[in-house]
């Protein structure tokens, strides 16, 4: 390809231009902005874009490979066939009492209870008859009663302390909600790893103000217990569960954590943090990760009840073998949705509570987790600037299409890198923004590169129509180098003919001819419609008297030798141009309308509408000039000649157009006149009777 260098600008093998040095350095400290605007932003908001991030953790962990239950793990559920089967929620504290029974026969390891007992069983036979002689006001003592029948309470404290419970509570951030007046909690012992030099500051994990939590005489009977807050994203998304929560200066776990510590049998955690930011949450030797809140993202398996279930209804009617939940953790909940325990998880939009703290539960003891690191901003930040600086290279530098698939690769890399290091490591890094960045920064910088390659072309167009109106205005000054009284004619003629043209195109009869881009060809023409007098001999075209027939015959040839030069020209093209029309005018101008034109005596219509525009613009551009053979004629004069040259000389419909325009052709020729005296004549008023006469007998249209 050949290309043509400049300061500001290359051309192709077809003449367009492209970016220069200039125009690159321009594209290439643009893309430089732009990226330190990315930057800029993901410093100051990184969570911009975290909605998308979103969506690629759940895609990831919903195709993540060989994601598999606990086996450790069974749901007890209070689900329809249990409230069917033994009425409506809140079941008396008693009927309670006897399932947790039957649950601690069946020996399981642990028991995490999903569910807060805060208020008195109202169904007591104490409270009951007390209540009813109340509302009734009536005695309704019937003697003392034995203690296992007067309070439901009591027996469910009782049944809590022969099986390893672990109880639960709700704390609260708003202060204005009540608390429970006395509660009975059960904090974890905290021991803190700081990294060495840096400064003692309180870990930010979240505050409780306030807590609600079971009646005291249950809460005595368990020796552990864990709060069952949950904590969704904005978009209502439940990703993550806080481990931790403060109150009172104590630090209290989450029902899965201190059921697991139960598990374990050990009540002690180790925080590794680095100042105010938590890093981890340490046990035995389980490493935790979570976010600088304690929050932990929580891997699940897959739906709702991907582990074992056992209906309620089923333990209480001993249908359940004991080997179903011997050894295993067992944590009891709901999953009816008449009890709105249910929440939204990446694989289905209705959750239950209690497999979520099943879930928690089975990644701290199989120590299968994910989490973002703390260093994944400071990834992001390096890819920002890394693919800013690569694109904007690229696209300075590059094709279009180099550029189009180096940024597809970047982004097939970048989304590909986060599955792979999510799948293997369990780490995933929010590739959202540098990929925004990416694509964003291509399309800025492209459309950059694209307006300054647009702006070159039209620059170099302007430069080519120039050239081109040049090289047509030389040709035709040529010939009219050897008529040197007619220097403006080229300009007015163009004009007189661009003026009638765009008059004419409002009638449907032209419309379909007249089109703005073949006005455009027509005005680029018109300068050449006598370059054919450039073979008339001089003793021809300059004599100042009538031409005799035989000189007559020489001169008619012009439009020949015209239509010929310009036609060899146009073949060379190889296309359709402003020449084809230019031909057309060379060679049909001195047509008239009822045949008496030449140089094939064409007649009405079969003239083709470019000639018959040059005919009349011709015509009233020789009446008004000072020629060798006469003088100029009044405006006045030379419309009237034309008025009645209609239909004879001229398309009528033509003349009408030039009757309601002619002082718009006044214009023009005054502006663009050759002479003073030509100037002067276009304004004298004189009867066009007087010179109609003398006009007949002189030549005064151009030959």
């Amino acid at each position: 390809m050949k290309r043509a260098s400049s300061r500001f600008s290359t051309y192709d093998s077809n003449g367009l231009a492209t970016t220069g040095r200039s125009g690159r350095l321009r594209i290439f400290i643009w893309g430089l902005l732009a990226t330190m605007l990315f930057a800029a932003l993901f410093a100051l908001k990184p969570t911009l874009l975290q909605p998308l991030d979103y969506l690629n953790q759940d895609l990831l962990l919903r195709s993540f490979p060989n994601n598999h239950v606990s086996a450790r793990l069974v749901i007890v559920d209070l689900d329809e066939k249990s409230l069917k089967q033994y009425g409506q929620w809140p079941w008396p504290r008693y009927q309670v009492a006897r399932l947790f029974d039957k649950i601690a026969a069946m020996k399981p390891a642990v028991i995490g209870i999903d569910m807060i007992f805060a208020e008195p069983d109202r169904t007591s036979a104490v409270r009951l008859l007390k209540d009813l002689g109340e509302a009734y006001q009536i005695d309704l003592s019937i003697g003392p009663l034995p203690t296992a029948l007067s309070d439901n309470d009591r027996i469910l404290a009782e049944a809590l302390a022969r099986g390893p419970f672990v109880l639960a509570n709700q704390f609260h951030f708003n202060r204005f909600t009540k608390s429970s007046e006395r509660c009975v909690l059960h904090p974890v012992n905290i021991s803190f790893m700081q990294r060495t030099g840096a400064s003692e500051e309180r870990a930010m994990l979240p505050h409780s103000s306030g807590v609600l939590c079971n009646l005291p005489i249950l809460s005595e009977q368990a020796d552990s217990s864990g709060f069952v807050n949950f904590s969704p994203d904005k978009d209502g998304m439940l990703r993550r569960l806080p481990l931790l929560i403060e109150y009172g200066g104590e630090m209290y776990p989450s029902l899965a954590l201190a059921t697991v510590l139960k598990y374990k049998e050990t009540g002690h955690l180790l925080l590794k943090k680095h100042g105010r930011t938590l890093q981890s949450v340490n046990y035995q030797e389980t490493i935790v990760p979570v976010d600088p809140h304690g929050h932990i993202l929580i891997k699940y398996r897959g739906p709702k009840r991907s582990y074992d279930y056992v209906s309620a209804a089923d333990i209480m009617d001993g249908s359940v073998s004991p080997e179903r939940l011997q050894g295993r953790i067992a944590f009891v909940g709901t999953s009816a949705s008449g009890l709105k325990e249910l929440h939204t998880s990446p694989f289905d939009p209705i959750f239950p509570g209690v497999e979520v703290h099943a879930t928690v539960a089975d990644n701290l003891l199989t120590g299968d987790f994910i989490s973002v690191p703390t260093w994944s901003n400071g990834l992001i930040l390096s890819l920002l600037i890394v693919l800013g600086v690569l694109l904007s290279l690229l696209v300075a530098f590059r094709t279009a299409q180099t550029c189009f698939f180096v940024m597809l690769i970047c982004i097939v890399g970048l989304w590909l890198g986060t599955q792979q290091a999510f799948f293997h490591q369990g780490v995933f890094v929010g590739t959202a923004f540098p990929i925004a960045s990416v694509v964003c920064g291509y399309i800025f910088l492209t459309v950059l590169k694209y307006r300054l390659e647009e702006k070159k072309t039209i620059s170099r167009m302007r430069e080519l129509l120039l050239t081109q109106d040049i090289t047509i205005e030389s040709m035709a000054n040529l010939a009219e180098y050897r008529d040197y009284e007619t220097g403006g004619h080229i300009k007015r003629t163009r004009r007189y003919v661009k003026l009638l043209a765009e008059h004419l195109k409002k009638h449907d009869k032209y419309k379909h001819f007249l089109t703005d881009a073949n006005i455009d060809m027509l005005y680029k023409s018109v300068p050449l419609h006598d370059i054919g007098k450039v073979g008339i001999p001089d003793n021809i075209l300059l004599n100042p008297g009538p031409l005799n027939e035989k000189e007559f015959e020489i001169m008619k040839t012009h439009t020949l030798m015209g239509r010929d030069v310009i036609e060899s020209s146009a073949r060379k093209l190889g296309k359709k141009s402003f020449l084809s029309i230019a031909a057309e005018i060379a060679y049909t101008h001195q047509e008239k309308w009822d045949g008496s034109g030449y140089p094939e005596g064409l007649k009405g219509n079969a003239i083709p509408i470019s000639g018959r525009l040059m005919a009349l613009a011709d015509v009233y551009d020789a009446l008004i000039s000072k020629r060798i053979y006469k003088p100029p004629f009044p405006h006045d004069v030379s419309v009237e000649i034309i008025r009645q040259s209609r239909g004879t000389h001229f398309d009528p419909d033509l003349v009408d157009a030039f009757l309601e325009i002619h002082e718009q052709f006044r214009e023009i020729a005054r502006e663009f006149a050759d002479f003073k005296e030509e100037r002067e004549t276009l304004e004298q008023k004189t009867n066009p009777e007087d010179l109609i006469q003398e006009s007949a007998q002189n030549r005064i249209e151009p030959a």
